[in-house]
């Protein structure tokens, strides 16, 4: 009867706080299935009287580790079972603004493999296979982990190692087996044999794609968004934008493994995205929606605000829904906590910094557009973004909660905890599983890599030159839920 009460609990939250319109569209707990006698029953009483706008809080706190763990952004992970899983990206921060230096040195290049162990202090890194090192080194690449399966696709990266830059994007598509993975880096890689490391490699021009995000739903595969950058990296030169939601399945013949069923939605305005946060939204059915939030560049080299909401993941034919409501913050890919209370009803995502339409101001205590007129300035907001996947509320943590720990999260990756994973997605919090036993600073993951800035916009300032680099601070995130505890402490 507990875990009923938390979750109709958790329930009351998310409809009455956070306003979303669409809920419970088949059958879910009513407020009446409360037991009184529980704190929970006063925990509904006050989100009922509108006591508190957001009762949601994140804080950062540094990690002291006692161990190597490499700093990098953009690079593509997974956690499995605790332990870390961490190919690709770059060691340097932001490219820049200008071509002075030129960017995107092939020195940056991450060229190893990492297996990560928190729990009992090490690191195992190897390099990358000599025969995949142009498409496992690479920048931004796609990647999504279904059980032991964990795909890579795409990425930025060099045509052949006399390349001193990057220089074209990859054609690449693997499937690596997360067990094996991490034996084989563990050891040093002497075993297993590769080909069970890496079961599926196929080389295909559709997944050549950087800046982009893939999400996996049964036998069907998206590439959403993204572009193929060819050449060296030069200012104002984009890439081909896919503008589209390119969706494939893999089919095995004699002769190996390949592409099926390849298609494409596409849609040049509303899909001409990249660098933004693709997040899952579990439906009813415990299948999968997904919802774009932010992205860029628009025409006036802005963020796109908007959410996009796709819907039929499951069927091989995706629809997409364009969102009225607008982001105000937090709009490039960052570090994102995935966090639900029960399928098919509102979903929490937390952004974590990144690179924002708005920042605060401590002047106007209030949001701003851009840094002091320079648009899209690096972010140190924490930023909620709460959907029942047809329609969404933001909610930007402002003083006197706390903001990020300086300019960070920027191509970061946020690593939940096991423990708090929900039964069917391991990447997604289930906040009953967090809010068992206490309401206060629990301990759901850690932020790992990405750019940190020395202030919100970087390069050559009239303050001075503001550098970037790969953040190697590891930060504990902790949630909490904010409601008044002496009143919740009476009922016991």
């Amino acid at each position: 009867m507990k875990t009923c009460i938390r979750t109709v609990s958790l329930l009351v939250i998310l409809f009455v706080i956070f306003g979303c319109r669409n809920q419970l569209k088949n059958s879910a707990p009513e407020i009446k299935d409360v037991e009184s006698g529980s704190k929970f029953t006063e925990i509904a009483n006050q989100l009922l009287q509108n006591e508190i706008e957001n009762p949601f809080s994140i804080s950062l706190s540094p990690t002291k580790t006692n161990f190597y763990i490499p700093a990098l952004q953009s690079f593509a992970e997974t956690s499995y079972n605790d332990l870390w899983i961490i190919i690709g990206g770059e060691v340097a921060g932001f490219h820049g603004t200008s071509n002075n230096p030129p960017p995107f040195s092939a020195s940056v290049a991450n060229d190893s493999m990492w297996v990560i162990d928190l729990k009992n202090e090490k690191s195992y890194g190897i390099p990358v296979p000599a025969q995949y090192r142009n498409a496992l080194a690479v920048t931004n690449p796609q990647f999504y982990r279904v059980g032991n399966s964990f795909y890579l696709c795409g990425g930025y990266t060099v045509s052949d190692t006399s390349q001193t830059r990057f220089n074209t994007t990859s054609d690449y598509f693997f499937k690596r087996d997360a067990p094996s993975f991490i034996q084989y880096v563990q050891s040093g890689g002497s075993s297993p044999a590769l080909n069970q490391v890496f079961p599926i490699v196929i080389q295909n021009d559709f997944v050549r794609v950087t800046g982009g995000e893939l999400i996996v739903d049964g036998n069907n595969f998206y590439l959403v968004g993204g572009q193929d950058y060819k050449g060296k990296y030069s200012l104002g030169l984009s890439g081909k934008y896919t503008n589209a939601i390119r969706s494939f399945t893999l089919q095995r013949s004699p002769s190996g493994w390949s592409m099926a069923s390849m298609n494409s939605l596409v849609d040049s305005v509303n899909l001409h995205r990249r660098d933004f946060n693709l997040v899952p939204y579990v439906t009813m059915d415990r299948s999968l929606d997904a919802i774009i939030l932010g992205g860029v560049f628009t025409k006036e080299n802005l963020s796109y605000n908007n959410p996009v909401y796709i819907s039929g993941l499951k069927t091989g034919k995706p629809s997409i829904t364009v969102g009225r409501s607008q982001q105000k913050c937090n709009q490039y890919s960052c570090a994102v906590i995935h966090m639900s209370v029960l399928p098919g009803t509102c979903m929490i995502y937390g952004l974590l910094g990144g690179i924002s339409y708005m920042e605060y101001s401590s002047s106007t205590s209030g949001l701003v557009i851009g840094d002091n007129g320079v648009p899209m300035p690096f972010s140190n907001l924490i930023d909620f973004i709460i959907s029942d996947g047809d329609s969404s509320a933001e909610y930007v943590q402002v003083p006197p909660r706390s903001l990020l720990p300086g300019y960070l999260g920027s191509n970061a990756s946020f690593m939940p905890l096991a423990k708090y994973s929900s039964e069917s997605y391991e990447n997604i919090i289930d906040l009953n599983k967090v809010f068992a036993d206490t309401l206060t600073n629990v301990n759901i993951g850690y932020m790992y890599g990405g750019i940190q800035s020395n202030g919100p916009t970087s390069g050559t300032t009239p303050k001075g030159h503001v550098n970037t680099y790969a953040n190697p601070v590891l930060y504990s995130v902790n949630l909490t839920l904010k409601l008044d505890k002496a009143k919740i402490n009476n009922e016991q």
